[in-house]
Parts: C-alpha cells; sequence; structure tokens
C-alpha cells in the first residue's frame, strides 16, 4: 500500500502500489514526498446582488461586480429578455 494524494481534490488515503501511475485508477494520484500539491481552493458560494449596467472595476483584476451572481468581464452587460405568455405557461408545467 502506498500513501498518495489526489492532485484534485488534495485528499491523502493508503491505495495499492499498482494505482500510481495507472492511467485510470491513479491518473490524479501523487505519492506523497515526491511532488508538493497544494489542494484547489474551495469554491465559494457567490453572494446575491442586485445587477449594475455601469458596474466600475474598482481592483483592476477586469472584472466588475466581483464575488456576486453578476461576476463578469468588465464592458460587458446582461441582456434583458422578456418571456412570451406561453412560454411562461410551457415551463410551469
Amino acid at each position: 500500500m502506498a500513501l498518495a494524494m489526489n492532485k484534485r481534490t488534495g485528499k491523502v488515503a493508503n491505495v495499492p502500489d499498482h494505482y500510481i501511475g495507472h492511467p485510470v485508477l491513479g491518473a490524479e494520484l501523487v505519492l506523497m514526498g515526491e511532488e508538493p500539491v497544494e489542494a484547489p481552493a474551495p469554491k465559494t458560494k457567490k453572494k446575491p446582488a442586485k445587477y449594475v449596467p455601469d458596474a466600475v472595476d474598482g481592483d483592476g483584476d477586469g472584472l466588475v461586480q466581483d464575488g456576486t451572481i453578476w461576476e463578469r468581464p468588465e464592458g460587458t452587460e446582461v441582456e434583458e429578455q422578456i418571456a412570451s405568455d406561453e412560454e411562461i405557461e410551457n415551463n410551469e408545467e
């Protein structure tokens, strides 16, 4: 058994030696102590916010409304689309 870390999840586990380097079973496994790999940062939920069509990039990272459900590249806007009564009725079924 080998102590290995999953590069994608950062989880460490004892696995059979033949898993290491296997194209399916060990594609994302690294033996502990061989190569330092950081676990990916946990995904954070986007916070609800109002859409601001003329939002300004305050920190210079190229994104506006950072960390919200409306986060987008600077200069883009969300186009409002009005649904017809028929589309609304079909969606309720």
